[in-house]
């Protein structure tokens, strides 16, 4: 349906409105709206165009702004953050928006500060210095008193923090029925500390120090993340984790025994669903070595059990076996589109692979065996090593001076029996759960797995330098890194908000950050006399529909009007 003008009227004034009305299953609704103004602002506009002074970049974060409120964090940030001042949960703010806006550092910050639109939003306030916004940082964790072996350190700001926001959430709808819970780490530019240690890098960057980030969300937004040290994978991590989270749930007054938590295949351990299964419920993926003999069911046994998030069909097919010293109920799925993908990237592998070590055998011999393998295992990629027949050969040739000396050359050729396994693998998942069809059926047990992919969404944007990136991380100190990383996963949190609040218009978050980055304010002057009260007035620029869309849903023009009290 086509726009339409629209009067509505509040405490005695009317107000224009730009409407789109569309059929809905309740009738003719209206589905879009913007904000014009009473008629006396419409007549200024009309009447005296303005004339530019200066533009600022203002959706990002008047939109942040708008989230602050609406989840509860800045009430949370000025309840419990040291002093009575709000001056420290708005420079923490300020690093959220600006960490959106780019990955700077805090000097960055303070210099992107001025150029910004907060001096607008928040006139009362003054630009930070990076040596300001650091300290502000280590606020989060720090507590000013040491021990002989290094600060001590302090988690309980964080997690009442978000547990504030967490409550506020509950109260807009967002109930938690299904927990996700992934970890990863992030490499940072930190000599080794209380949470940067050297380990197995998920960004390859084994010259580096790792932090770890555990993270639970309700459905795409994360509530609650626990930092850790980033030498400890996903099985050594998760006890500790799990049992902070159960004590969580405990104070926000959750029934822990009705929520279906979802893990990845990295978590599996006996131990490990003894503590979930005596708490709540679960969800969780099999490697493939784990049940290799439900890998190989032919696709005929199959049936439709749902369809993917593109609307493609999954297949499934349902089974019980025992593993981890129980019996689960398991379900092997099938999407075609990911067989496809799967074989190409084992042709890939093989393409690779094979002419490399026939290019090797051809050339000069290793003089050391070590060498000769650790050039050959560097070259097959770990998921595949199975799958690959390999070794040292050894050989024994003349030198120059005639002498026999041992030399090395790699071998490598393709298990037959393997490949046939792999290939029936092709497209195939495994979930178990300890619920019965009654309680989750197929569809359910298929969405609840296809739901895991949204943490691995949050550890992506959480990476991505266009959204909001961990990294780089040039903050040294042991309280202000794991405070840089949960005001990441925080600014990650109201974007996710943000979304959920405009979920009718299905954009992604890059998405979403790219049409409010496309939002700016100007100060201007009408007719060349200032604006009201004898000082430049400010207002939007003009912008596309779909930039007007969101300025209207998240009214940021009472951002412009209302800035952040003092």
């Amino acid at each position: 349906m086509g726009w339409s003008f629209e009067f509505r009227k509040s405490r005695a004034y009317r107000y224009l409105y730009l409407v789109q009305k569309g059929r809905t299953p309740k009738g003719p609704r209206n589905v879009r709206q913007i904000y014009i103004g009473n008629a006396n602002r419409l007549f200024e506009k009309l009447t005296h165009p303005p004339r530019h002074l200066r533009s600022f970049p203002f959706g990002k974060s008047a939109a942040l702004l708008h989230a602050a409120r609406r989840t509860g964090l800045w009430d949370a940030l000025l309840r419990h953050l040291p002093g009575p001042s709000s001056r420290s949960a708005w420079l923490l703010l300020v690093q959220i928006l600006a960490r959106v806006e780019r990955p700077v550092s805090r000097e960055g910050m303070a210099r992107w500060f001025p150029e910004s639109s907060l001096p607008l939003l928040a006139p009362w306030t003054e630009a930070p210095s990076g040596r300001v916004l650091r300290a502000a940082l280590r606020d989060l964790y720090g507590t000013d008193l040491e021990t002989p072996t290094g600060p001590i350190l302090t988690r309980a700001r964080v997690r009442a923090i978000q547990e504030d926001v967490f409550r506020t959430l509950r109260a807009q709808g967002l109930e938690p029925h299904l927990l996700l819970f992934d970890g990863t780490n992030e490499f940072v530019h930190h000599r080794a500390g209380r949470w940067t240690k050297k380990g197995k890098s998920k960004a390859r960057r084994y010259d580096k120090n790792l932090i770890g980030l555990g993270l639970v969300t309700m459905g795409s937004i994360p509530v609650l993340s626990e930092v850790f040290p980033g030498n400890r994978n996903d099985m050594e991590t998760f006890p500790e984790v799990f049992e902070a989270l159960l004590t969580r749930l405990e104070r926000l007054e959750v029934a822990s025994e009705k929520l279906l938590l979802v893990v990845d295949r990295g978590v599996n351990s006996v131990d490990n669903f003894d503590d979930i299964l005596g708490a709540m419920h679960v969800v969780a993926s099999l490697k493939r070595n784990e049940f290799r003999e439900l890998f190989e069911v032919p696709l005929d046994e199959f049936r439709t059990v749902g369809h993917d998030t593109e609307g493609r069909p999954v297949l499934g097919y349902s089974s019980r076996k025992e593993a981890f010293e129980r019996e689960w109920r398991v379900l092997v799925t099938y999407r075609r589109a990911e067989a496809v993908h799967g074989a190409a990237q084992w042709e890939k592998a093989k393409a690779k692979v094979l002419p490399k070590v026939a290019l090797w055998r051809k050339g000069r011999p290793n003089t050391k065996q070590k060498v000769a393998m650790t050039k050959l295992v560097d070259l097959i990629p770990r998921e595949y090593r199975g799958i690959f027949d390999y070794g040292v050969e050894e050989l024994f040739v003349r030198d120059a001076k005639g002498r026999e000396v041992r030399r090395y050359l790699p071998r490598c050729t393709v298990s037959l029996e393997a490949e046939t396994a792999l290939r029936a693998s092709f497209g195939k998942a495994a979930i178990i759960t300890d619920l019965s069809t009654t309680d989750l059926s197929d569809e359910e047990l298929l969405n609840s797995s296809v739901a895991r992919v949204e943490i691995e969404e949050e550890f992506k944007w959480l990476k991505d330098r266009l959204v909001i990136s961990i990294k780089p991380v040039w903050v040294w100190n042991d309280a202000a890194i794991p405070g840089h990383v949960f005001l990441c996963v925080m600014g990650l949190m109201l974007l996710r908000y943000l979304q959920w609040e405009v979920r009718d218009l299905e954009l992604s978050v890059k998405a979403l950050t790219e049409r409010l980055g496309k939002i700016r304010v100007a100060v201007v002057s009408r007719g060349g006399e200032p604006g009201e009260g004898g000082r430049p007035a400010w207002i939007l620029e003009e912008m596309g529909m779909e930039e007007a869309q969101l300025a209207s849903r998240f009214k940021l023009l009472d951002e412009m009007e209302a800035g952040m009290a003092p």
